[in-house]
């Protein structure tokens, strides 16, 4: 492969027969054809020195790998290099290498992206030829290629239903008919039905069209009540809420737990009874006196959780439109014999 020489515009390299030339042209990028990837700059024209020096770069380093027979390292390295500064000649060189590596659909998207650059190009013919090779043999697989272009690029494609890339985009196809969804923000849907012949090729070329926004509608003024008309009743205290059932239930288990200690009393009062020394009288007597204490207290706590339960219960359930007991206060006073209760707050 010829090595890259500032003062040559085009370096080109035999073909046998068909005198086709590889377009190794880095000075070429000065005035390239517009690029057909997406992330391209939309002026080439107006790139920094310094996107220009990466962009040789990249190139040199992709023709050293093509010499090198390292043909994947060039297609990547090419590609690199046409994303920075774009070319028609690159699309050529990412052909050929795509070729080099018997890959069949990637040096037929390459050589058709290469004549949509540079519909004009000194060999244009030699190259028609091998699109034609290539077409062939991607139909001998039973598939043909088909490109996908939109105005703006970047757009999501669906085919057939399902998501498979954003525009520009190339696929490979069983031939027959096909639906195209085009998705773009800010503009509308755009839809084909196309069909993919068998024999050869095909470019797709849409043009979205920019979605018209509803203008949005202004709120709507809340109308203010008549002075002549009443205002609107306030809003009901929901009452006690939950909480007569809680204080039931509480009484509950309390007069449950006295229960259970009155029971204990009277065994330990048993067992004092038949106690056979004074040390285990003494013992059992007063774990009877502690259960008798505690029985005592929490038959008072419970029951007057139960009849504090039982008042709330009987005020929600009443409905009084008078009641307004928005705050409720219980006390409870444990005392020797039970304890001591209080409610209050407004019914």
């Amino acid at each position: 492969m010829s090595a890259y020489h500032p003062s040559t515009r085009h370096v080109m390299i035999s073909r046998g027969a068909l005198g086709l030339s590889l377009l190794l042209a880095f000075t070429a990028m000065a005035a390239p054809v517009r690029a057909a990837e997406p992330a391209a700059p939309a002026d080439p024209a107006s790139a920094t020195e310094e996107q220009r020096a990466d962009a040789k770069a990249r190139y040199e380093q992709g023709v050293a790998a093509y010499s090198a027979g390292r043909y994947k390292d060039a297609v990547d390295l090419f590609l690199a290099a046409d994303k920075i500064l774009p070319s028609a000649p690159l699309s050529f060189n990412i052909a050929r290498a795509y070729e080099k590596l018997g890959d069949d659909s990637g040096a037929l998207r390459f050589y058709r992206d290469y004549l949509r650059r540079k519909p004009d190009a000194e060999n244009a013919a030699d190259v028609q030829a091998l699109v034609k090779r290539f077409e062939e043999r991607l139909r001998s697989k039973g598939v043909q290629q088909l490109t996908i272009l939109s105005t703006p690029a970047g757009a999501t494609v669906a085919l057939d239903g399902s998501p498979v890339g954003v525009t520009p985009a190339t696929l490979d196809l069983p031939p027959g008919q096909h639906h195209v969804t085009l998705m773009l923000r800010g503009y509308s849907d755009t839809e084909r039905d196309l069909e993919v012949p068998a024999d050869h090729a095909l470019d797709v070329a849409l043009e979205l069209t920019p979605s018209v926004e509803p203008p949005p509608q202004p709120a709507a003024p809340v109308a203010a009540p008549a002075s002549n008309q009443p205002a609107a009743p306030a809003e009901k205290s929901s009452g006690f809420g939950v909480w007569p059932y809680v204080t039931l239930g509480a009484g509950a288990l309390t007069l449950a737990g006295s229960l259970t200690f009155e029971l204990m009393r009277r065994g330990a009062e048993s067992d004092a009874k038949d106690a056979k020394t004074q040390v285990e009288y003494k013992q059992h007597y007063d774990d009877m006196v502690s259960r008798r204490t505690t029985a005592r207290v929490l038959l008072g706590v419970g029951g007057a959780l139960a009849v504090t339960g039982g008042v709330l219960l009987a005020i929600e359930l009443a409905g009084s439109s008078e009641s307004k007991a928005s705050v409720a206060r219980l006390g409870l006073v444990p005392t020797a014999g039970g304890a001591v209760g209080s409610i209050a707050g407004s019914f």
